[in-house]
């Protein structure tokens, strides 16, 4: 542990032994980033990556110099899938800390395959579009891109909760379920899983009943009743004549086969046409199975030729391959400045980049911090240089720098006061007035806005 005023070893006193300087809060702060990187760990041993992100987070918060944390950050990014936040955080670490430093493995692994670049520049877009699918109310292209995109990015968690989102519009929860536990797998604590998987769970499953319900009254309707049979009392008494024998003999035939015509033949043809209703029924079910796969292949030719369309959009701007990854290289160079305190020369590389070619978010964001935060430094560092020229009389210098930290932060007032001072004492008055106007025209009510008012004239 090092004096954060001369850099020297620190010993267990609460002053420094070299300079005196009061290191008690400091030590604390150091020691706070140390617990929340402890912390940070134990969650990524569990697998609670969001939780870990969190704690890592707040470390480099607490100390930047924590290359051990940010690294391990940087892995966290990596296997929830956000690649570009990774590379971000090993970028900082290894300006940080050149010399025996894992972050410098990390990108030198990812550098020398041109295919993982590809892969993660492939995946960001069609991320991106997969969202614009499902914004315009295109669920079907949407999963179809989603899938692309965890073919590519497996451990894209953000990409499982997207997918299931979209199962859980189409209302197929088991989809969605098994999206959100490959989601868990990665990240076993990720708020937003846990309240989609709340979310299904609180939909009461009522298909299994609904099927019995269904299946039970197919089953009554297809049992017969058994017919009864009303048998005669007999009145058959004993003859001894063979006449009346014989005559017994025949209404017993015309008795059964009567029985034969009324009872048995019935009951068979009742048998006959159950079975012919249930083979209709089969053949419905069949026609409505081929109508549906009909349906399901028109609809899956029409979401093949928009995907042949945005593929062959994709082909169009894979040329632009190499225009993407100079930019990247472009934010990597201004954040290099950035860390050596070259605010201008990062002000200078940012405001060159294009970023219309870079479709992300993370992107997006270490953009903005940078040119704000950069822009900011150096146009105070531009004034300061500026200002000096302009008391010594060097008038076209103090032009050249103010008219620079003018274009950095058009709203400093002092820039633009003796940027219209110099511009008048260097023998320009009309371009002088135009600066002071400005002044004038906001009504700062301060010193500036009075000597605006004294020396436009």
């Amino acid at each position: 542990m090092e004096c954060y005023v001369c850099g020297a070893a620190l010993s267990r006193s609460e002053f420094c032994d070299s300079c005196g300087a009061d290191v008690r809060l400091y030590k604390k702060i150091l020691k706070s980033s140390d617990v929340y990187y402890n912390q940070g760990l134990a969650r990524a041993q569990e697998r609670d990556l969001t939780g870990a992100a969190e704690c890592l987070r707040q470390s480099v918060k607490l100390n930047k110099h924590n290359t051990k944390a940010r690294n391990l950050l940087g892995l966290v990014y990596f296997e929830m899938g956000e690649a570009v936040a990774a590379i971000s955080q090993w970028v900082i670490s290894e300006n940080l800390q050149p010399e025996k430093n894992l972050a410098e493995t990390y990108l030198n692994a990812i550098q020398r395959n041109a295919g993982r670049l590809d892969t993660i520049n492939q995946t960001i877009k069609k991320y991106n579009q997969a969202l614009i699918y499902a914004r315009q109310d295109s669920p079907d292209l949407a999963i179809i891109q989603l899938k692309k995109v965890l073919n590519l990015n497996s451990n894209l968690v953000k990409g499982h909760q997207l997918l299931a989102l979209l199962y859980m519009k189409s209302g197929e929860n088991e989809k969605a379920l098994k999206c959100l536990k490959k989601a868990l797998a990665i990240d076993k604590s990720n708020p937003l899983t846990l309240k989609y998987l709340k979310e299904i769970k609180g939909v009461p499953d009522t298909s299994l009943k609904r099927a019995e319900r269904e299946n039970s009254e197919k089953t009554k309707a297809r049992q017969t009743t058994a017919d009864e049979v009303i048998i005669p009392k007999n009145s058959y008494k004993e003859s001894n004549s063979g006449g009346v024998t014989v005559l017994n003999v025949i209404i017993g035939i015309a008795l059964g086969a009567a029985l034969m015509w009324f009872l048995v033949l019935p009951a068979k043809q009742k048998t006959l046409a159950d079975e012919n209703n249930q083979k209709q029924m089969e053949i419905s079910e069949q026609l409505e199975q081929k109508n549906s796969a009909i349906v399901a292949l028109e609809g899956e030719k029409e979401s093949l030729e928009a995907e042949k369309k945005a593929l062959e959009a994709e082909l169009e701007a894979y040329g632009q391959k190499d225009i993407i990854i100079s930019v990247y290289e472009g934010m990597l160079r201004s954040i290099n400045f950035y860390l050596n305190q070259d605010f201008l020369t990062a002000a200078k590389e940012i405001t060159e980049l294009d970023t219309t070619v870079v479709q992300s978010d993370v992107f997006t964001e270490v953009y903005n911090k940078i040119h704000v935060e950069a822009g900011g430094k150096a146009a105070e560092s531009l004034y300061e240089e500026g200002y000096r020229a302009y008391t010594v009389g060097n008038y076209d210098v103090a032009k050249e720098q103010l008219e620079q930290a003018y274009a950095l932060n058009p709203e400093d007032t002092a820039i633009v006061y003796y940027l219209g001072r110099a511009y008048q004492r260097s023998g320009d008055a009309e371009k002088g007035r135009e600066y002071l106007q400005i002044i004038i025209d906001r009504k700062t009510n301060d010193s500036y806005y009075d000597n605006a008012r004294r020396y436009i004239n």
